[in-house]
């Protein structure tokens, strides 16, 4: 029997370990499946292999960087998490040709930290750097699980603004306001403030959880805030970025203090199995764990 061909999409695709992790499962569980990496090049390839998607053999699409919001553009029905993130990471092509959208980056993302550094985001303040589909997935989860305040940091800070906005339409920031420091310059969207880099290294602020949401350190050793000044402001990091091999230079330097920190590749196992159910596989979770973590040994 031919196997039933999905897509893993994006630009750049080779450093992900999503393919391996997808068709370790579908073999060991029998399943006629198969996870196959596919760089579209640009938005517009992006978009053309959507509309094969809704008539081609193929049944889903597994997204990343940089095509979750354009994803969630793409899609005809949303699940709740996807509507309030304004972001989508799977597409599933229904029986009459409609393609739905899931975001099992928020999820995933809180049950990694959970398990890697056994946090509960109730009443804590975080600071996430970056602005894209992740981010916004991230601040869900953290808003979601009752964190009192989520600072969105970016090198763009109009950037950052327009994403707490997104999120603020999309009904991630409840609606009860706190009274936050005034760092310059800062936009105030209930419980989540927008700030620059500047603002962040200048700002008087003591965080709970620090995450990185950018791509940097993906494939080079950058990090997107300085060691000297993670020592001093932060108790945790958690990096959604991961590496094939080793891990990323913002967590080996935090891992020389005493800070707790992960990688992203707890994220992609956790998120993976949520997008798994989304696709229909509905074994134990923990027995999908157990056969990911031996395949990326």
């Amino acid at each position: 029997m031919k196997n039933m061909q999905n897509y893993l999409v994006g630009t750049p695709i080779t450093q992900s370990l999503s393919p391996r992790l997808h068709n370790s499962v579908y073999q060991e569980l029998g399943l006629s499946r198969e996870l196959s990496a596919f760089d579209p090049g640009d938005p517009d390839g992006f978009y053309q292999l959507v509309d094969g998607l809704r008539t081609s053999e193929y049944q889903g699409l597994c997204v990343t960087i940089p095509y979750k919001l354009a994803a969630y553009n793409a899609c005809d029905t949303l699940s709740p998490t996807a509507q309030r993130t304004g972001a989508v990471n799977y597409i599933r092509r229904e029986a009459d040709g409609s393609l739905t959208g899931e975001n099992t980056d928020a999820q995933g993302f809180a049950q990694a930290v959970k398990l890697q550094l056994n946090l509960d985001f109730k009443g804590i303040c975080a600071v996430v750097c970056g602005s894209g589909g992740a981010s916004r997935a991230i601040v869900d989860a953290l808003i979601q699980g009752g964190a009192q305040e989520v600072t969105l940091v970016s090198r763009d800070a109009g950037r950052a603004e327009k994403a707490a906005k997104a999120t603020k339409e999309h009904g991630i920031a409840r609606p009860d306001s706190l009274e936050l420091d005034q760092v310059e310059p800062a936009a105030q969207s209930g419980r989540i403030r927008t700030i620059d880099y500047e603002a962040l290294y200048a700002g008087k602020h003591r965080y709970d959880l620090l995450v990185n949401a950018t791509p940097l350190g993906m494939n080079d050793g950058a990090m997107p805030v300085t060691a000297d000044w993670l020592i001093v402001n932060v108790s945790a990091v958690y990096d959604a970025v991961y590496r094939k091999s080793g891990t990323t230079a913002l967590v080996a330097a935090v891992r020389q203090t005493n800070i707790a920190a992960a990688d992203g590749r707890s994220m992609l196992i956790e998120q993976a199995i949520l997008g798994m159910q989304f696709w229909g596989i509905h074994t134990d979770p923990a027995v999908l764990r157990s056969i990911i973590d031996a395949a990326l040994l």
